[in-house]
């Protein structure tokens, strides 16, 4: 059980100490999605983050322009903007998702975080419970068979 509890300190503090770095590499991480958008892999994950999330782009829909994807398709933007999912949305109209994705997929990071942390924590509560209850239960087995033996 101590070798759990310790595993469990090493990775709270793996955690804490690397959540930073993790934060700051989202928004490269996104626009390198968007820079990579064909009918490939990252195409299916940049469209499910603007779906599931209903934003568009990274800060906003205009990142769509500075992209290989957004000069072939001038005036679209992909399907996963539009309010409702289509083949690709005209950025003429409003029918899209008009804030970026960057503050949803933070909140995300966030979340998931707190998450950790409190499952660590209460896992670690919970472990050092068991191990004062367990030594409790130890002593006081010694001590009855102790007075056992006396009698």
């Amino acid at each position: 059980m101590w070798v759990i509890l310790l595993l469990e300190i090493a990775l709270s503090i793996w955690i804490f100490y690397s959540i930073e770095p993790i934060k700051q590499s989202v928004r490269p991480a996104l626009f390198e999605l968007m820079r990579t958008y064909e009918e490939t892999q990252g195409n299916m994950q940049f469209d499910k983050i603007q779906y599931n999330y209903e934003c568009c782009g990274v800060d906003n829909h205009l990142d769509w322009v500075n992209t290989t994807w957004g000069q072939e398709h001038v005036g679209l933007l992909p399907g996963s903007c539009c309010h409702t999912m289509l083949q690709t949305c005209d950025i003429s109209t409003t029918n899209f998702a008009q804030t970026g994705c960057y503050e949803y997929v933070m909140n995300y990071v966030d979340f998931t975080y707190s998450v950790d942390m409190t499952i660590l924590l209460f896992s670690g509560f919970a472990q050092v419970v068991g191990i004062s209850l367990s030594y409790t239960l130890t002593r006081l087995i010694r001590e009855y068979e102790v007075a056992k033996d006396d009698k």
